[in-house]
This record gives C-alpha cells, structure tokens and sequence, in this order.
C-alpha cells in the first residue's frame, strides 16, 4: 500500500444506517454530540520530511556526500539551483524542487544526480543487504523512493532486480512448473511427419510474397511453394495434403 496514494476519510456513524443500529445503546447517546467533529490526530509539524532526518546513519552518509560532490555536474540540478537563487527562495514549482543542507529535493525527497555508480549503489544498499532482504522489484522501489529519486528511477530498479545473481539462484518462481519434454516420435517411413514453416516478407513475385515450406522428418526432403502472407489455415491444410498424398504415393510404388 505504500507506493500508492490515498486519503483516509471519516464516515458518520449515523449514515450506516440499520447496520450502525445494532452497535448503538440507547444510554449512550448522552454527552456524545461533539462525537463526529473532524479531530487532528496527527499535527502537520510532526509529519514535517527533512531529508537529512529521514537518512540513516553509517552507507546512506557516504552517499549523500557523493550526491552533494555530483551535484555540480548535472545539468538539470544545475538549472534548478540557479533558478531558486534568482528568484531568492528555497522553494520552486509549488514545492516539487527545494534546497535543504546543500541537497536538491524533488517532491521531498532527495535527488540523485546522473551518475550511474552512484544510482546502483543505492539499489543496492537497499536490495543486497541483509536488512533489505533481496526483495523483488516493486519492494526495492518502495525503499529506494522513500528518501531518493530519480528519473527512470522504476526502470533501472527492475534492471537490477532481474540480473541478481542470488534471486535469480534461490527465489522460487511464480510461474507454474514446466512439465516434461515430449519430443517426436521417430518417423517409420517416409511423410509419416512433417514439419512446415513460413519465410515471409519477400520481395513480390507474380502476386507472391512468401515461401511454405514443406519438410519430411524422415528423409529431410522439402517442398517449397510460392504463397502469400495471407493465406489462411485451411488453404494452408489443403497443400500440405496434397503435397504429402502425392509423395507418400510415390513412395509406396
């Protein structure tokens, strides 16, 4: 639920109607009519998102040093800051990009310059270590964009989560078990099975723009026929039979 954006909304009791009845007491309705009113439970103080806060202690300081050491060379961080500075704020763009303690936050959280080894050693401090777990994709993201973003941010996650060697190597798959191979049975005598493939997207020839390819399993002789991609199945059957009737005739005389 975390990587989805909801809002919490309060329900009169009242408007349950018969079902609410069955939870209500009579003689407990007295003292009760201030029970609805919108009450902050939370102040907005509280929730207040500092970066540096939110950034734990021990990898995650030496990664903000090298996202500050960056920033000078990204060209769109650059841009944003010189934006902020002329306009004398810390705030931009109804507060999707602010500068807090030297860090560029977009939409609150911490801005990862384009420095490739910079943006893998953060997917990997929060997939690799013991802590993180291994954890798949959309849970990698779930940790990587609780403090940092980036753009393709997703993408770069689902790279590196499919090319881990040890989820690869230990995870149990979702899909269903493969079951086992059932090859061809060995051909006895000549056009007992057959094998047809197409070779399409040639140039035109008298109408035709494909090739039907007709081979025997058991003496690896083939038949070529001009067609064109738009023949259906049953002109498809209808060659295949004649073809093979012809030859299997040959074959028994």
């Amino acid at each position: 639920m975390l990587r989805f954006d909801f809002a919490l909304k309060h329900v009169a009791g009242k408007s349950m109607g018969r079902a609410d009845s069955l939870s209500r007491r009579v003689d407990w309705t007295e003292g009760v009519e201030k029970d609805n009113e919108n009450q902050v439970m939370l102040k907005e103080e509280w929730l207040e998102v500092r970066a540096m806060e939110q950034l734990v202690e021990g990898p995650e300081e030496d990664i903000v040093k090298k996202i500050k050491e960056t920033r000078d060379k990204d060209e769109e961080v650059i841009k944003t800051v010189e934006e902020m500075k002329k306009a004398g704020v810390k705030m931009l763009r109804n507060e999707e990009w602010q500068i807090e303690e030297e860090l560029v936050l977009k939409e609150e959280r911490v801005y990862v310059p384009k420095d490739e080894k910079l943006r893998l050693e953060i997917i990997r401090l929060h997939h690799d270590t013991p802590i993180a777990g291994h954890g798949g994709q959309w849970k990698t993201v779930e940790l990587v964009t609780r403090n940092y973003w980036w753009s393709g941010v997703i993408k770069e996650v689902k790279r590196y989560v499919e090319g881990c060697d040890q989820c690869q190597r230990m995870k149990n798959r979702a899909e269903m078990p493969v079951g086992k191979l059932r090859p061809n049975q060995v051909p006895e005598r000549p056009w007992q099975h057959i094998s047809v493939d197409f070779i399409t997207k040639l140039l035109v020839s008298k109408d035709y723009d494909s090739i039907l390819v007709v081979c025997d399993r058991f003496l690896k002789m083939s038949h070529f026929v001009a067609m064109t991609e738009k023949t259906m199945a049953e002109e498809l059957q209808d060659y295949s039979e004649i073809m093979c009737g012809s030859c299997m005739g040959c074959q028994r005389v």
